[in-house]
């Protein structure tokens, strides 16, 4: 594991700090934590965002029009 120092507005670091505390947590799992979310987040949007690149609007409509046009099933329905 690798340390680093980070500098907060003393604003954030009180947040932090705060909400740590509500979660009986220390601030650094806490800053752990929201790192993580952040990666997860962004390679989240990065594989959207790759997989919309690949959207072909043709073949999509041909999937739809290939699916008969019923009524849902009763057990479907809301």
């Amino acid at each position: 594991m690798r340390k680093i120092q980070v500098r907060l507005p003393e604003q954030i670091h009180e947040r932090v700090k705060e909400l740590a505390q509500a979660e009986g947590i220390s601030m650094n799992s806490f800053i752990v934590a929201s790192v993580s979310n952040e990666v997860v987040r962004q390679e989240t949007r990065d594989f959207f965002k790759e997989a919309a690149a690949g959207f072909d609007s043709r073949a999509f409509s041909e999937a739809l029009a290939a699916v008969p046009d019923a009524p849902a099933k009763r057990a479907d329905q809301l």
